[in-house]
């Protein structure tokens, strides 16, 4: 196993979440992979699958099942500061442990909620593969995995299109996931692709 940290530091009166209003656009920033959470499972799962590290990996043939697996955790850093230079971006939640399910309600005020459509979001090779192999329903996988989607961008509606600009300018893949509205939590509409 190996670890890190990183330490930095905040402008006063730059924290996030800022201003969190109904009608604000859910921007999704799309994932590498598993990233750093859910190994526990995923390692029972290739046991279960009875394949090896070093099979030939059934979602991507070109690469070991291991090393697919072993892709590293992307990093939004610059994206997302580039994003936050355009003065529209209200809140940011990195997708890790708990998945959509319970990161981005901690970046939200208890009386709204994020309204997701799933049917934009096209579950990686990889996420498919453990699913079938866990016999996992969708919410299971939206509260374990990060399904695709590593980090949510809430934006103000009049912005949205700046930032995902500037977020694609970047080199990032964003996928419009849906609104802030009234309610608690995330209410999801659809099915993942």
């Amino acid at each position: 196993d190996l670890a890190g940290f990183a330490v930095g530091a905040m402008e006063r009166g730059s924290a996030l979440p800022q201003d969190v209003t109904e009608g604000d656009v859910v921007l999704g920033l799309a994932s590498d992979g598993v990233h750093s959470n859910g190994y526990s499972l995923v390692r029972r799962l290739v046991e279960m699958s009875g394949l090896h590290w070093d099979a030939a990996c059934p979602w991507e043939k070109t690469q070991t099942l291991g090393s697919a697996l072993l892709t590293p955790t992307r990093l939004y850093v610059r994206p997302a500061l580039a994003a936050l230079a355009t003065g529209h971006v209200k809140a940011l939640a990195h997708i890790t442990g708990g998945g959509l399910t319970e990161n981005v309600p901690r970046v939200l005020p208890e009386t709204l909620c994020a309204e997701i459509d799933l049917s934009v979001v096209s579950l990686p090779g990889v996420f498919d593969w453990l699913r079938g192999q866990g016999g996992m329903s969708e919410a299971e996988m939206l509260k374990t995995f990060n399904c695709g989607i590593g980090m949510v961008v809430v934006a103000q509606a009049d912005g949205a299109e700046a930032v995902t600009h500037v977020l694609r300018e970047a080199g990032e893949t964003v996928i419009p996931l849906g609104r802030i509205t009234h309610g608690e939590g995330v209410i999801y509409r659809g099915a993942l692709a």
